[in-house]
């Protein structure tokens, strides 16, 4: 897949059964920071519509902090889902070159010149497709992480599909959260392929 955002994830091959039940006490710093930069990023998001509506560039402040708000959700959302064991560092690196040191790494190639200026003024009508996509798919990622939880209380491990299909999902949605914020103008595929 030759899109500007790419997620890869080495997933744990055991679960300890009991993470299901309590690993979430864990996250709550993580939501809390999440919440945050949620708020932010939507709030640049618009910012960066007139931006580049009005200048045809993309901030750069604007982009490292998206790319690393990008990065930092899936992280955490891997976690979340107990896809992997390593507890999500408090690292907010903003290159668009995944620096390592987690199971999930996250490159975005930004965009940040020579942008098409009508684009950014429909982006949210263009994108209404990537955004019903991503929503269908997040409510089949919960209902399939909450099966795999009870898989994982009796067995330890992930089943491979499922867990293919939730790690898709990262995939999906890093992609429409890069079209969305305008790091790049190239449309995302209705794909979870790497």
């Amino acid at each position: 897949m030759d899109y500007p955002a790419s997620v890869t994830v080495e997933p744990s091959e055991r679960v300890a059964n009991w993470r299901p039940l309590v690993h979430w006490i864990m996250l709550i710093p993580h939501f809390v920071i999440l919440a945050v930069f949620h708020v932010v990023a939507w709030a640049l998001a618009l910012l960066t519509m007139l931006v580049v509506l009005f200048a045809g560039k993309l901030p750069t402040g604007i982009a490292s902090f998206q790319v690393m708000y990008i990065r930092y959700y899936t992280r955490v959302l891997s976690y979340v889902h107990i896809i992997h064991d390593q507890y999500p560092p408090f690292e907010f690196p903003s290159s668009e070159e995944d620096p390592g040191g987690s199971p999930v790494a996250v490159n975005v190639a930004v965009e940040p010149g020579n942008r098409n200026r009508l684009a950014a003024l429909f982006r949210p009508i263009y994108g209404l497709p990537q955004i019903v996509f991503v929503t269908v798919y997040s409510y089949l990622v919960v209902a399939v992480v909450t099966i795999a939880y009870f898989i994982i209380l009796f067995t330890g491990r992930w089943p491979a599909g499922m867990r293919g299909f939730v790690i898709g999902f990262y995939r999906a949605h890093a992609r429409y959260l890069t079209f969305i914020y305008m790091l790049t103008d190239k449309y995302p595929p209705f794909s979870t392929a790497e």
